[in-house]
């Protein structure tokens, strides 16, 4: 293990400059100290701001505050809020002395006054010196319990009623239930960003919410009642991103769906939960690590009620802020949904590329040619690419490489964020995080007119009544949905996208409506339902009833959302209406289990003038069946209203064309066309399924075949027959014997494979191959706990270690304590772990330990000795009183010193 001089002599040199300015959204701190002043972004540490509220108010997900020693009067429960926020977290015991660089609590004391004194115990954790303040105390707490107690415990449906519903702000949405962040498992201590799914074999919706260390599935189909259908544990991390893909597996005749989720400052890669058997849990269905972190992840070409394929069209996966290509974004295939495969590389793009988050449109207007490179009559794919600085379009009608078609930027830009897009295609919406923080500004959405693929124009600039910072949104019929942090929930209409109207509000986080990264984070409005998700950072899940569309006059949907029909006819789908002012409306048909040879697909426009309130219909031919045909269904929906609204979970409906459901013999199939197994574990359970019809009796035979590893001297050879009876479906086994052999040996394959008289019996996968690992070729993790530390007494404590595998098969990482007092670990199961330190001094002892596939363990252990305040030596540099309110500078001599002399008393390992 390497000592600590290099380290320290960076650290000196990089204090010597305060000039530099990040790209990413969340590498700051920023400094307060009691004679600082409130101006400016507080990230010079020689000008610190003088309010732990104004400088949290500065930040940006991720920073962190520190604040030097001196005396904070806490008057506000919004001052709470920051202070024990996790996304921006907020430390004391520092000094201006050493500007900022050592954690000293007991020497730097940091006072909090009127602080309810159950905020006491965690704030002195943090490095400060907490002093409760008699009847402001009392008066405070009772606001920070009542807002506390809105969050954090389960509230039930109420509807807005005079600006209120169930304790929140509300305007035009109601509250239908709310699950908080203790209920959704995992232990979590904050939410991130949310998306929806609805099951297309069963009509259940579902929630799918990240976590600070996870994920969560919460079953909404009865928003009054929700369910948590199953979470999962991950990295421990400020940001995750979610979204889904669905799909009809015509072997087994269902709808599979899987989620694709992200996470930054982590090494989670793309992780990928299968969401199969909802009824049972939730598990992990793969994990690809070609990019081990990422900011955001997006699907395109999915309509997002149903995240299934649109009609002629490839869905791909981007990735966007990455660690590879400067974050710019680049794509992946969906052909192996469980391990999707790198489609788009972005050769030569760099940092100034980078992409925080994406969305698109697909072009069908003549813009498709006179605008896009590739794109021709059938359509183009146009990527809307988030990029700091500005947001630049790009035409990826090719999966394998993309066109710049243009970039805009608008007035007081500061960190060009995400967006969405109309439904005509005809305009952009860009969100900025930070020009509320930084410009100064209210609420501030941008509108962009893209008729002109290459020549964008700004058309409008909404602007709040807060100074909330939006966050994420999404468009639905003649509505924008829009996560606003601390405002909740602000939805917009944007019947006239060139003067947007705030129309509904629900209010997630009651503290405050301030410029700080508490609340609403993400938003998810295309429920079949109707319903809105909210995901909240303190606060957990939030189903919301949408009444914003109520109040209008003018309003069409289908008279059903349920419709079957006859084969071989004309299907007659009924439009109504309310109203009498003129409106139209788009519709179009998704492909589900039935296709192009089942239906004539449909897509057009509903107008009605002026007085004219009568129902229209839309029609579809509908083919014949052939003789055994089972029944298929397909979806049509509404979009893109003009001069009225689509009623909310009324714009789409499934239809059913009626078959013969029981003459299906179903076919057989393996899980999988490869196998994975571990040479010790020498019983294997190969699981062969029948699925998509029982009717008769289905017999297939199964036998071994060698390729690198020979049957009967790997694995014990195996034949036989599977036969299931009329009526009967599901899974049958077969069982194999590994052969464990003392040789050391590369991997080897055999194969198990299902042959019959019918080929059209088989599934996807009527071979396997099976790779068998050796265990005497296998090397142990190999972990490095990190240099051994001297900390002060109650400061914060950061363990970072390292854990790789020779094979790059890790398992887990796990931090325990094995000496000294007891600490509370946070992330203790991540290479970089953190503990506040006893306030008495001692020696505390760690161990790492990283195991692998095999369950072979490595373990590195460190010391880290705590001193008392009384026994730590301070150098005090001279103040260059000439800096005025920002304090001096320190000569880089003396930061060296400092660096040396804290090196020799620092205790070493034998």
């Amino acid at each position: 293990m390497n000592n600590g001089v290099i380290p320290l002599i960076l650290l000196a040199l990089g204090m010597m400059s305060q000039a530099v300015h990040a790209h990413s959204e969340h590498d700051k701190a920023r400094f307060v100290a009691a004679a600082g002043k409130d101006e400016g972004r507080c990230d010079n540490r020689f000008r610190p701001c003088k309010t732990i509220a104004y400088a949290a108010q500065q930040a940006s997900k991720g920073d962190m505050v520190l604040v030097a020693s001196g005396d904070y009067p806490i008057t506000t429960q919004q001052d709470l809020f920051y202070l024990v926020s996790e996304i921006v977290p907020v430390k004391g015991g520092f000094s201006r002395v050493d500007h900022f660089q050592i954690q000293n609590p007991g020497m730097h004391t940091t006072t909090l006054t009127g602080v309810p004194a159950k905020y006491a115990e965690a704030l002195h954790q943090q490095g400060f010196l907490v002093i409760a303040d008699g009847k402001r105390d009392d008066k405070l707490a009772n606001l920070a319990s009542d807002a506390m107690s809105l969050m954090n415990s389960a509230q039930s449906a109420a509807p807005c009623n005079e600006g209120e519903s169930a304790g929140f702000a509300c305007r035009n949405l109601s509250l239908m239930s709310h699950v908080p962040l203790n209920e959704l498992g995992q232990n979590s201590t904050s939410a991130n960003d949310i998306w929806g799914h609805v099951d297309l074999n069963t009509g259940k919706e579902y929630a799918i919410i990240g976590l600070r260390n996870g994920v969560s599935v919460v079953d909404v189909t009865d928003p009054e009642s929700p369910v948590v259908a199953g979470s999962l544990s991950g990295d421990w991390t400020t940001w995750r991103d979610i979204k889904v893909y669905q799909y009809y597996h015509t072997a087994s005749r269902e709808w599979r769906a899987y989620a694709y989720i992200t996470a930054d400052n982590a090494s989670e890669g793309l992780w990928i939960i299968d969401l199969n058997d909802l009824e049972n849990g939730i598990s992990e269905a793969g994990r690809t690590n070609d990019d081990s972190r990422a900011h955001n992840i997006y699907i395109s070409n999915v309509d997002y009620s149903l995240n299934i394929a649109l009609p002629g069209t490839t869905p791909q996966i981007h990735i966007t802020g990455s660690e590879n290509y400067g974050g710019a974004w680049r794509s992946y295939t969906l052909k192996n949904l469980q391990s999707p495969g790198a489609s788009y590389l972005p050769e030569g793009l760099d940092r100034s590329d980078y992409t925080h988050d994406a969305s698109s449109l697909f072009i069908t207007d003549s813009r498709a040619t006179t605008d896009c490179v590739n794109g021709d009559a059938s359509g183009c794919l146009v990527m809307l690419d988030f990029n700091e600085q500005s947001m630049r379009i790009w035409d990826h009608t090719l999966t394998d490489s993309a066109a710049e078609l243009s970039s805009v930027s608008y007035p007081n830009v500061e960190y060009t964020h995400s967006g969405w897009w109309t439904e005509d295609g005809q305009y952009a919406i860009v969100h900025d995080e930070l020009d509320e923080s930084y410009a100064g500004l209210n609420t501030t959405v941008h509108f962009f007119d893209i008729s002109s693929l290459t020549n964008p124009q700004l058309v409008a600039t909404w602007t709040g009544d807060t100074t909330a910072i939006d966050h994420n949104g999404f468009v639905r019929g003649d509505r924008y949905y829009m996560s606003n942090y601390e405002k909740g929930l602000t939805v917009l209409d944007i019947s006239d996208p060139t003067a947007p109207l705030e129309i509904a509000n629900f209010d997630t986080f009651p503290s405050s409506d301030n410029t700080a990264f508490n609340g609403a984070w993400g938003v998810y409005p295309y429920l079949p339902s109707g319903n809105l998700l909210v995901s909240d950072i303190q606060g957990g899940l939030y189903v919301i009833k949408d009444n914003s569309v109520a109040m209008e006059d003018n309003q069409v949907s289908f008279e059903s959302d349920d419709i079957s029909t006859a084969a071989d006819g004309t299907l007659n789908v009924t439009v109504t209406r309310t109203g009498d002012g003129a409106m139209s409306v788009f519709y179009n048909t998704l492909f589900g289990s039935a296709r192009t040879n089942d239906f004539t697909a449909a897509d057009g426009e509903l107008s009605w003038a002026a007085g004219d309130t009568d129902a229209k219909t839309i029609s579809i031919p509908v083919a014949a069946n052939v003789s055994t045909e089972t029944s298929e269904s397909f979806f049509l929906r509404l979009y893109n209203p003009q001069g009225g609204s689509i009623t909310p979970g009324k714009g789409l409906t499934q239809i059913t064309i009626v078959g013969e459901d029981n003459v299906s013999t179903g076919v057989v199939s393996f899980a999988a066309a490869e196998k994975t197994v571990l040479e010790p574990n020498t019983e294997l359970a190969l699981e062969v399924e029948r699925q998509g019809g029982s009717s008769g009796q289905l017999t297939v035979n199964y036998a071994l075949r060698s390729d690198t590893s020979v049957v009967s001297s790997d694995v014990e050879d195996n034949n036989g027959k599977l036969t299931w009876n009329d009526g009967e479906a599901g899974m049958k086994t077969i069982m194999l014997t590994l052969i464990d052999d003392d040789e050391e040996e590369a991997e080897e394959t055999f194969f198990v494979d299902l042959t019959a008289s019918d080929e059209g019996l088989f599934g996807d996968y009527a071979s396997i191959a099976i790779t068998i690992k050796d265990d005497e070729s296998n090397e142990a993790p190999v972990v490095n706990a990190g240099n051994d530390q001297t900390v002060n007494a109650t400061a914060t404590v950061t363990l970072m270690g390292t854990a790789t595998d020779p094979e790059n098969n890790l398992v887990s990482v796990q931090w325990s304590q094995t000496g000294g007092d007891s600490v509370t670990l946070q992330n203790a199961n991540a290479e970089e772990s953190s503990f506040s330190a006893p306030s008495e001094a001692q020696t505390l002892t760690f161990s790492l330990t990283a195991v692998d596939e095999f369950g072979v363990e490595s373990t590195d252990t460190l010391t880290v000795d705590v001193e008392s305040n009384e026994t730590t030596t301070v150098i005090t540099p001279p103040v260059n009183n000439s800096s005025g309110s920002g304090g001096g500078s320190t000569s880089l001599p003396l930061l060296l010193g400092l660096g040396v002399f804290t090196l020799m008393r620092r205790k070493r390992r034998g």
